[in-house]
């Protein structure tokens, strides 16, 4: 039988629906496979370059969150930093800081028998000073000295003092020698300015 002659009217009615049927479900199946089907999965690509996106973007913002604090945690420190700089004088500063020194024994009363700098003593990042004194006066001369010494902006420090009485001396303004060390701390790089002690 010849396709031409095949007339789907003569067909009973159950065989032409059936035949429909199978027509339509043949037509949506290659309208899947030929259409849909590459479109599902682009869409699913899609999706899961997405969900990267989206765990990329909270990455991103977790870490912009965090050197924001950074930032501002910098900041702080830098103020932090410049407050305590003060505290710790440069190389520059070292010498006026100890003529300072000088004036704070001269305005307590007390005279300057030996006013000797030492070796500078190298830490990590600064340097201890140790300066070798030895003063003449009375008690309440020294006790202001050590009072001005204690008040003063910069870090000083008195490890050690020895105190003695002056014999035979009748004046009340110089009743005691105190001999000792004076320390300061200094910042920066001093070695070729001055002698250097390893610690």
């Amino acid at each position: 039988m010849a396709l031409e002659q095949i007339n789907l009217n003569n067909l009973p009615a159950p065989a032409r629906h059936g035949l429909y049927i199978v027509l339509i479900l043949a037509l949506a199946g290659m309208w899947y496979w030929i259409y849909q089907k590459p479109r599902n999965e682009e869409l699913a690509s899609i999706n899961v370059k997405n969900d990267r996106l989206r765990i990329q973007l909270r990455q991103a913002e977790t870490v912009k969150a965090q050197y924001e604090q950074y930032q501002r945690d910098l900041t702080e420190i830098d103020k932090r930093l410049l407050a305590l700089q003060s505290i710790l004088p440069t190389e520059k500063e070292a010498a006026a800081f100890l003529r300072t020194v000088q004036d704070m024994a001269g305005s307590s009363n007390l005279k300057i028998n030996l006013f000797r700098p030492r070796a500078l003593v190298a830490h990590d990042f600064y340097f201890d000073w140790p300066v070798e004194v030895r003063l003449e006066g009375n008690y309440h001369g020294l006790g202001r000295f050590f009072e001005s010494l204690g008040q003063a902006q910069r870090i000083v420090d008195v490890p050690a003092v020895t105190i003695s009485n002056i014999s035979n001396q009748t004046d009340p303004s110089w009743t005691l020698t105190a001999a000792g060390t004076v320390r300061t701390y200094v910042q920066g790089d001093l070695s070729g300015q001055y002698q250097i002690e390893e610690e």
